[in-house]
């Protein structure tokens, strides 16, 4: 193996919001996206000593305000490789394939099919690196991140070469299955795992208060599960990449 490849197999991007360069690589860069909790300090909330009772009749509401795109984009065929061993016993890994799926399908949805993702093998794998392997798993991030999403495209096509999303499983989790329902005390799956997509598809974080019902809303919180379902502003912007 040439050392510029070795080099490039074995970076690891930091745990850090920015754009990054990839040893061995001048065509392609990594952009890491950090998800960080909305009030809590960077501190995982406890996980809660009793049986959480699911609460129910939460709103979902909409926005008109189109989120940002960041210029990449996946290729019309794509396949994603699930981790379900790393998933916290308050999900349950055998669940994951339908939280996946759901998480994606709205996306493709509000694009009418223009990107076909499909299942591949499962893997072990619980880090990003540039490997082929598009990985949704559960493994160490920094303290503040409720998940991380690493992008490495290419530079000349902007076209997504290798797409990792890493949860945190320092924070507790759970999954309620709806958007008008969640446990408190913890972060829903899919209502992260649905932000953490659009970036997949080429959607930006937006921080100010008139995207705060937006899917891509920056910081996620506890007894939340409205991300689930996209808003129209979360609609407008990836159906303006594809």
């Amino acid at each position: 193996m040439a050392k510029d490849e070795k080099d490039n197999k074995l970076f690891t991007p930091p745990e850090i919001d920015g754009t990054y360069d990839v040893p061995g690589r001048p065509d392609v860069k990594v952009r890491v996206f950090v998800h960080k909790a909305r009030g809590q300090g960077g501190k995982p909330v406890p996980s809660p000593t009793t049986a959480p009772v699911l609460k129910c009749d939460l709103a979902d509401p909409d926005s008109e305000a189109e989120a940002g795109v960041t210029g990449w984009h996946l290729l019309s065929n794509w396949t994603y490789n699930l981790n379900p061993a790393s998933v916290p016993s308050t999900v349950g890994g055998g669940k994951l394939s339908q939280i996946a799926a759901d998480s994606f399908s709205v996306w493709t949805g509000a694009i009418g099919g223009k990107v076909n993702l499909t299942r591949g093998a499962d893997t072990n794998a619980a880090r990003s690196k540039l490997d082929g392997q598009n990985i949704i798993a559960w493994g160490r991030t920094s303290r503040s991140a409720l998940g991380v999403t690493y992008i490495w495209y290419y530079t000349s096509t902007k076209e997504v070469a290798d797409v990792d999303t890493i949860m945190n499983k320092s924070y507790p989790w759970s999954w309620s299955g709806s958007s008008t329902c969640a446990y408190p005390n913890s972060y829903d799956a899919q209502n992260i795992l649905t932000h953490e997509l659009g970036h997949w598809m080429g959607m930006d974080d937006m921080y100010t208060d008139n995207y705060i019902n937006n899917t891509m809303y920056g910081y996620g919180s506890v007894e939340e599960a409205k991300k689930d379902t996209l808003t129209n502003g979360d609609k407008a912007g990836v159906s303006s990449i594809y």
